[in-house]
């Protein structure tokens, strides 16, 4: 509609002839064009014209400021009356569009700052700014909304348009860079060059260059640049820059101050946005919260599992949420493979404190957030949550609510596992005394174990030095727990007093036991690492009869004595000490004396070679042959050995009494580990 009337007169005056009208104004960098017809050039530069081309040039001012070009593929001249038509005519629609033009741009303004004041969300406020940043100055291209992060101090984007995601990760110090110096001096700044703007870009570290450049669209570097702070009074809140990259024309004085306006009325709204977005957080986080803590108490009125709780705690997480039962080794859900985290692991880092950590992950790369749930001086269990994102305020207090759950759970779970144990131990105590049999035969059933089957028990303990008496029953409490994983709870009757943990198992016949036994074995294996104390196992004989009780107690008390004496691990059968069954209750200086007694003459002979003559020939059951072979020496030098060691010894070793005071001394050197003192004592 604009350019009808022009049209028309063209047509009236030229006919069919190709013209074209051009306008540029000062910040212009070429001439724009208005209006063409027919086989026209882009640009009016004489030289782009075809030299067949009769034209006819015009040229005049429009608001003194604005260049007209109009060129006509034409022979024929314009009557001064023609002329001034035809520029009335364009005067009349440059007019018309420049008041279109300023009621779009007002629209745009108002419509921006409608857009501004009605929201209150503050992140979507910021997108919202920075769009309508860019259509206050229809030249510009994309834009940065910069604040300073209240965390580290630095000068961050907070929002863009037109840049890639990867700006980001943009950090300036807050006199870095234009960003730093507008911040600083509280002054728009406008560039029209490249040049001009690299003269302020000069103290930018090479990393935030690299961010800057590498976001761009399209890698094209900004042809102009207006920087202007936003405060709100004396508060400054951020710098708002907009970019041209296609640079048809150079920033004019206005649109400084158009932008500036513009970041002046976004501070209000920003400022508006703010306490309403720490008003809608505050009352957000208090809501979260009681909504926590509702759910939490709907799960302990309702008594559920210990697993449903972990479930609970990762699902409102929303991160892998693992949790460890320290007594028993448990984890709820079971571990995957791919995590390597270990009960005993968590329990070396919360070895010295009961605070939370976070550890590396190992292989799976992976760092854990392990949150003790503590009871007194014990920790009862620990989350272990894979920490794919930090945790915010919310999730940590999902990890309080739900560890104060867990916590009374397992505090109830541990003060019946003590009932139980208690109740065990009692009844354990009046079968070894073995009072009112038909009354023991009848609760046999409440323990869980069968009449009229064989008995026999086993007895665990810890050896070794133990930091303290927490962790020597944080000990106990996880060798039961691998106890009962191998052996089940069935059948058997298990508790613990005093660090020792003993079990009454029944047994169908000697196979049963056998396979008990091998479990046992199997939890010594898997129990046994390089963070982990000792562990020595007793075993009593297997009877029929609840009277026989006390007697398989006993030898299991002795088979374990046994061991404990040897400082040794492993697990130890009544019926396999043998001889040795004669000297349990020996004392150890008793022994040692004896040991000492016969073998000492031949401990001061040099080098020893003596005693391992005479261990060798003992262990070889006397013969010469092999004897000679094991030491790799003659028959003959064997045979002077013996008769100089039965000279030493003052025995004949042929003599049967000789030879088992002899063999005596050393089996018990061997069994009880009896070795020389620097002054050539014996020492067990």
């Amino acid at each position: 509609m604009i350019h009808e009337a022009v049209r028309s007169f063209m047509v009236q005056v030229f006919g069919a002839a190709p013209y074209g009208i051009w306008i540029k104004d000062e910040y212009d960098f070429q001439w724009n064009n208005w209006l063409r017809e027919g086989e026209v050039p882009e640009y009016t530069d004489y030289e782009q014209l075809e030299s067949s081309w009769k034209t006819l040039r015009y040229t005049f001012i429009f608001l003194s400021n604005i260049n007209i070009r109009v060129v006509i593929d034409t022979q024929k001249q314009l009557t001064l009356l023609q002329s001034e038509r035809l520029e009335s005519l364009i005067r009349e629609g440059l007019l018309k569009q420049q008041i279109e033009m300023e009621r779009a741009h007002n629209d745009r303004w108002l419509t921006g700052l409608r857009e501004l004041t009605c929201s209150l969300e503050l992140n979507d406020l910021l997108l919202k700014i920075m769009e309508n940043a860019l259509h206050v100055i229809p030249s510009l291209s994309c834009g940065l909304f910069m604040m300073v992060d209240p965390d580290s101090g630095k000068m961050i984007p907070r929002a863009k348009v037109g840049f890639q995601d990867s700006v980001y990760q943009y950090q300036g110090e807050l006199d870095e860079g234009i960003t730093g110096k507008v911040y600083e001096e509280g002054i728009g700044r406008m560039y029209s060059t490249p040049d001009d703007a690299f003269k302020d870009m000069g103290n930018v570290s090479q990393e935030n260059a690299n961010i800057i450049v590498s976001s761009l669209p399209d890698g094209i570097m900004a042809k102009g640049l207006i920087a202007v702070p936003v405060t709100m009074n004396t508060h400054k809140i951020g710098v708002m820059l907009v970019y041209q990259f296609e640079q048809n024309r150079r920033f004019a004085p206005h649109d400084l101050n158009v932008m500036q306006g513009f970041a002046d009325q976004a501070a209000i709204a920003i400022s508006n946005a703010t306490m309403y977005s720490e008003l809608l957080e505050t009352n957000r986080y208090l809501v979260s919260r009681n909504e926590i803590h509702n759910q939490f108490t709907a799960l302990s009125i309702e008594h559920v599992s210990l697993g449903h709780i972990i479930e609970t705690v990762g699902s409102m997480l929303k991160l892998p949420t693992y949790y460890v039962d320290m007594a028993r080794n448990d984890w709820y859900p079971l571990l995957p493979e791919s995590v390597l985290l270990s009960e005993l692991d968590i329990y070396t880092a919360l070895d010295s404190q009961f605070n939370p950590i976070t550890l590396s992950g190992g292989n799976d790369h992976s760092d854990y957030y392990l949150y003790p749930i503590v009871n007194g001086s014990l920790v009862l269990g620990c989350f272990a949550i894979q920490l794919d994102h930090p945790l915010g305020q919310l999730d940590h207090v999902i990890l309080e609510q739900g560890g104060a759950i867990v916590m009374l759970e397992m505090v109830n779970t541990y003060s019946l596992t003590e009932m139980s144990y208690r109740k065990n131990h009692d009844f354990f105590s009046d079968l070894v005394q073995y009072r009112e049999p038909q009354q023991l035969e009848a609760r046999l059933s409440s323990f869980q174990l069968p009449a009229h089957q064989s008995l026999f028990v086993a007895q665990l303990q810890l050896y070794g030095e133990h930091p303290d008496m927490k962790t020597t029953e944080i000990w106990v409490r996880k060798l039961i727990g691998f106890i009962e994983k191998e052996l089940g709870t069935r059948e058997n009757l298990l508790f613990s007093a005093h660090h020792k943990i003993t079990i009454l198992a029944a047994a169908s016949e000697p196979k049963v036991r056998h396979w008990i036994i091998s479990r046992l074995e199997t939890a010594v294996e898997k129990w046994t690492t390089s963070k982990t104390p000792a562990l020595s196992i007793g075993i009593g004989g297997l009877y029929q009869g609840l009277e026989y009780v006390s007697k398989s107690n006993d030898e299991a008390t002795r088979s374990l004595s046994f061991l404990l004496k040897q400082n040794k691990a492993g697990v130890m059968l009544y019926e396999e000490i043998g001889i040795n069954r004669l000297f349990l209750n020996q004392e150890p200086s008793d022994i040692e004396n004896y040991i000492h007694e016969i073998l000492s003459p031949l401990q001061q002979q040099k080098s020893g070679e003596l005693e391992l003559t005479l261990k060798t020939y003992i262990a070889a059951n006397r013969s010469v042959q092999a004897t000679a072979e094991r030491l790799h020496i003659h028959t003959n030098t064997l045979y002077l050995r013996l008769r100089k060691i039965e000279e030493i010894l003052g025995i004949d070793l042929n003599d049967s009494e000789g030879w088992m005071k002899v063999y005596l001394a050393c089996h018990l050197s061997e069994v009880y580990s009896v070795a020389p003192t620097a002054s050539g004592a014996l020492k067990l």
